[in-house]
């Protein structure tokens, strides 16, 4: 059986008051995009947040959105006052041609596509140039 390469977002067939898709594979990571500087409107400093995780979490991050939020708040007390953009979410496997990664903003919408505030997706390496990041497991949020 030949394997599909997902190139399109996944978007849901209707609005149902969440801001992500249901992803069609296993998520295998989301990162956090936080503006910290929003009242500049120029998108030039970030501080990401990546979550690593299992393959039992729902496919669908609304689900566990706000409890990942609320943890990551409270490990990181500074991005209290910063904006919370959008999350890039992985799922699948890229080397098989059967996953991708995605961003999706924090605008209640999920049945369109986002672009990325940043031009790109950011990986762990290039946090630095963004102004910073903090990587965790997803037990280690929930444990």
């Amino acid at each position: 059986m030949p394997k599909t390469t997902i190139i399109d977002s996944p978007v849901d067939a209707a609005i149902d008051g969440g801001n992500f898709a249901t992803m069609p594979k296993d998520i295998s990571h989301v990162t956090f995009y936080f503006d910290a500087t929003p009242e500049d409107h120029e998108d030039s400093e970030f501080f990401f947040v990546k979550i690593e995780t299992p393959d039992s979490v729902a496919d669908d991050l609304d689900a566990w959105y706000q409890d990942a939020l609320n943890e990551i708040l409270a490990r990181n007390t500074q991005l209290a006052a910063e904006d919370l953009a959008g999350v890039a979410i992985k799922f699948g496997s890229a080397r098989g041609g059967t996953g991708g990664e995605f961003y999706y903003s924090i605008d209640g919408d999920s049945t369109d596509v986002d672009y990325a505030p940043t031009g790109g997706l950011v990986q762990a390496s290039e946090y630095k140039s963004y102004g910073g990041g903090a990587q965790y497991s997803y037990g280690d949020l929930f444990s």
